[in-house]
This record gives C-alpha cells, structure tokens and sequence, in this order.
C-alpha cells in the first residue's frame, strides 16, 4: 500500500503559510524596471529623435533652404546693401540678416516635426504606440522635448554657419540674449507647427498647408528687410504674423542685448505655453478615441 494516501497527502501538497508570498530576485528586477517603463520619458525622447532624424527626405527638405539663404541669398544682398537702418541705428546687412536666416531655419525644422507628427497619425503607428505600457504625460513630454531639441539644434546650426561666413562683432551679453531668444522663439514655433499637425486630418490640406505657410510668414514679415521699406499690405499682415515677433526677439537681442529681447519673449514663452497646452488637449483627446 502506498504510504501517501488522499487523507495523508502531506507529502504531495507543498506547505502553505499565511502572509506574502517570496518574491524572486527577478521579480524584483521587473517591479524595479515596470514603473519607468510606463513614464517611459527617456524611451519617448529617443524614440521621437530616431523618428524626426531617420527620414533623411524630410531632414535634406529642412536643411537645403537654409544653406540656400546662407551660401547664395544672404552672401549676395551683404555685398549689394552694406547696411540697412533699424530702430534709428545704421546696421551690417549680414547682422540684419543673420536672426531671420536663424527663424527660416526654425520654421524649416518645424515642418520637419510636424510632418512627423501628421505621418504618425496617418500611418496607424498611434494605435501601435498605445499598445505598450506608456503615460500620457511622459508621451506628450517626450514628443515635445525631441522636436524642440531638433528645432534648436538645426538654429544653432544656421547660426554657426553665419558665424564662419561673416564678421560679427557682437558683445557677449548680447550672444547670450540671441541664445535665451533662440530657445523661446523655437519653442513657440514648434507648438504651432505640432498644434496645426495634431488638428489637420486631411494630407492634401496637411501638405499645401505645411509647405506654403512657412515662406508666407516668412516673406510677409520684416524678415530681410526693414519694415518701413515694405509695402503697406505687407506692413498690415505683418502685425498679426507671428515670424515678426519671432525676428524682432532675435534681432533685438542680436544687436541691443536682453533689454530689447526680454519684452518679445515673455509674450512668445507665454504663447508657447497656451500651444502646448492646446497639443496636450488635442493629444490626449485622440489617445481616448483609440
């Protein structure tokens, strides 16, 4: 007879005990490494910066006009102008010019991030995105600090290469100025380019929107020429044109230092922060409807 036996199965059933069950040391691994997989900031932030830099279409459409600007346009009108006025004062042509090369640069950027947020949505990779573990917070966070970097980033650029191609004399204060505007104006920027992405549906409308709005805020601006020389109609669409306010912060700090850029950029700070906001509504809205 077999000495285990229904009633005395003791040495079938492992022993119970009341409490916690142990827990492995690889289980604690996965509870240690689940919660920041669900922020998950740091994997957004690399995800949105190998997303924005692998389309290398999209990257030569963003920096082939800003070479265009600083090799050709910009050099030529330098040595046909000399100088304009601006705010009473006689300036270099380059120094005019350098903070609205520095803007078409980001308006450039911003269609390139914007273009990947519209392309996203339209190819499904939301739904494939929402299938992992992952905060709405982090998401929203993460596409934001990526696609400003890269519209940082790709300014600083222009005006490094402005910086090789021409003599600039400008004191230190006011580089710091440029650098603090840089960082304001991109960020503005970038919330509407990423606000027009996340509302427009229709990819005819996105494209036509997207390539046309860019060179229209930029030429109906006082970008490459001093207000007072454009014609009156251009003069009117340039007070509600936002790339105004975005050179005027550039150019002030470029040429008078943080007492002429200050101003401008708290309303464009808090600008950007009305847009990202917007693009948090506009985000979170469309995660629920997945």
């Amino acid at each position: 007879m077999n000495a285990t036996t229904p009633s005395t199965g003791s040495a079938l059933v492992a022993p119970t005990r009341s409490g916690p069950s142990p827990v492995t040391p690889s289980a604690r691994r996965v509870d240690r490494v689940r919660p920041r997989g669900r922020s998950g900031l740091r994997a957004i932030v690399y995800r949105e910066f190998l997303l924005l830099t692998r389309n290398r279409t999209n990257l030569l459409l963003a920096v082939l006009p800003t070479a265009i600007y600083l090799l050709l346009f910009a050099t030529s009108l330098t040595n046909l102008v000399g100088s304009v006025t601006y705010q009473g004062i006689d300036v270099g042509y380059a120094e005019f010019a350098i903070p609205a090369i520095m803007l078409s640069s980001m308006l450039a950027a911003t269609t390139t991030t914007g273009t990947s947020l519209f392309q996203e949505e339209m190819g499904g990779m939301a739904v494939e995105l929402w299938s992992y573990p992952m905060s709405r917070a982090g998401y929203i966070a993460g596409k934001i600090l990526a696609t400003t970097g890269l519209v940082i980033a790709q300014s600083l650029a222009a005006l490094l290469v402005g910086v090789l191609l021409f003599d600039l004399g400008w004191p230190l204060a006011n580089w710091a100025a440029l650098g603090a505007g840089t960082v304001v104006v991109s960020l503005t920027f970038n919330g509407l380019y990423l606000l027009f992405a996340s509302l427009v549906r229709d990819f005819q409308r996105f494209m036509v929107l997207i390539n046309v709005l860019g060179p229209f805020l930029l030429f109906s601006s006082p970008s490459f020429y001093p207000v007072e020389q454009m014609p009156d109609v251009l003069r009117w669409l340039s007070v509600v044109n936002p790339v105004t306010y975005g050179i005027s912060c550039l150019r002030g700090g470029a040429l008078f230092g943080w007492q002429a850029m200050w101003p401008t950029a708290l309303g464009m700070l808090a600008a950007a922060a009305v847009l990202f906001a917007a693009i948090s509504v506009v985000l979170t809205r469309r995660v629920r409807e997945l």
